[in-house]
């Protein structure tokens, strides 16, 4: 029996009868075989080598599939959204304990081939947990890996957060810049306010804020990369005096005060078990009765705390944790806030997502020169999960408005004004 044979073999136990989405397998040698007859493709599967299969599905878990796309056991060439389709499909086949030992069997038979995966890639975390001297390596890890890669694939302003889209048809770089100004509408800001926001990125809010809303602005991060290149955009915008960004921690500023606070896709750097000392952080903060916006992934509540797919913490984002909306909404609650507004926008970080997947794909060659092959791999799948997570609601995005109860004033419009 040849190679390609026992391939087909074991790729037909495994898809069973049942498969509506179609898909291509290419083998080693180049010949073409559609395991779904009569569909229509949505991708290809494209084998690298005669032990691909075999290196790929056993042993049979998440994490041994997924490095074995991102060390080049396989490729992908068409719509990723049709991969997770055929997979949710592949995880529904039922099969008798007699069908397992003989698919298991012809796992077994399969021709091998050396692994390619390299085993030190991964980033290995040391210490506890969401300490000051974790976090700031964790943060390190994800958004220092270089301002030319985010350059290529996000908008000009480099917002890496959700935006806001009027339509579906709206530009990426203008659904960004709405996104901004509904920040600031939503916080209601006013001249001569004092602006904090926690986990800033490259500064885009602090400056639409400076710029648009005539307040002075502060944005605070962990990584060294994004605050150079804000700052550098601060001087060139001539905006020194209203705005700045700077490495710190949130948890070690003291003795400042601030009319609005903002913390745009920040949580889910936040253990659960730190939330509540993360509020009062940003209560202690605030000024009577000021405001804070929250934009927040979150879990779906049947879910509880969340880490996602188990290869994102080791490749791609270290140490993120997500919890459902409710969770922090209570312990908000329980700090001293009260909940002004909340808003689900879950079918806006699906269409951001698809944004920077299209982007990452068209930019292939220049990403993979940047981080290398693996690396390039990663973000893609990592967007294309996050796109199929918002698009089946297995995760979600809130906006919420919380108000320092202490105090009077800052009370929002009686409509949404904004």
């Amino acid at each position: 029996m040849s190679e390609n044979e026992k391939i087909r073999r074991v790729i037909s136990l495994t898809t069973g009868n049942s498969l509506k989405n179609g898909f291509m397998i290419q083998f080693p040698d180049g010949e073409m075989w559609n395991p779904v007859p009569d569909s229509v493709p949505g991708f290809t599967l494209k084998l690298k080598s005669a032990g691909s299969l075999k290196n790929t599905i056993f042993p049979p878990t998440e994490l041994n599939v997924t490095e074995a796309y991102l060390f080049d056991e396989f490729d992908i060439e068409g719509d990723l959204f049709s991969v997770f389709e055929t997979a949710y499909e592949l995880s529904g086949v039922k099969r008798g304990h007699s069908e397992n030992l003989s698919l298991l069997l012809k796992i077994l038979s399969l021709p091998s081939s050396p692994r390619k995966k390299e085993k030190n890639f991964a980033r290995r975390m040391s210490g506890q947990a969401h300490s000051l001297e974790r976090d700031k390596d964790a943060v390190s890890y994800h958004y220092d890996m270089s301002n030319d890669l985010y350059k290529l694939w996000l908008d000009p302003q480099m917002v890496y957060s959700c935006a806001y889209f009027k339509t579906q048809d709206t530009p990426l770089e203008e659904a960004q810049t709405d996104k901004l100004d509904y920040i600031c509408r939503k916080l209601a800001l006013k001249e001569g306010e004092k602006l904090l926001d926690v986990g800033c990125g490259w500064g885009a809010l602090v400056i639409h804020a400076a710029q648009n809303y005539g307040v002075t602005a502060l944005g605070v991060t962990l990584s060294k990369n994004q605050a150079e290149l804000a700052n550098s955009r601060i001087q060139q915008l001539g905006l020194t005096q209203r705005c700045r960004v700077e490495v710190r921690d949130i948890r070690e500023m003291e003795n400042e005060q601030f009319d609005k606070i903002s913390s745009v896709e920040m949580l889910h750097h936040i253990g659960y078990n730190s939330l509540p000392q993360y509020f009062e952080k940003i209560r202690q903060l605030l000024k009577p009765g000021g405001l804070s916006f929250q934009l927040a992934v979150t879990s779906n509540a049947a879910k509880g705390k969340y880490r996602g797919p188990l290869f994102a913490p080791k490749y791609f984002m270290p140490d993120y944790e997500l919890s459902p909306v409710g969770e922090y909404l209570k312990i908000a609650e329980r700090g001293g806030f009260e909940v002004y507004d909340l808003e689900n926008l879950r079918q806006h970080y699906m269409l951001t997502a698809r944004h920077w997947l299209k982007n990452i794909e068209n930019g292939h060659d220049e990403i993979a020169g940047v981080t290398g092959e693996v690396m390039y791999r990663v973000y893609r799948l990592s967007m294309a999960l996050m796109a199929y997570g918002f698009n089946s609601n297995m995760i979600n995005l809130y906006h919420f408005v919380l108000r320092k109860t202490e105090g009077k004033g800052n009370y929002p419009p009686l409509t949404r004004w904004y």
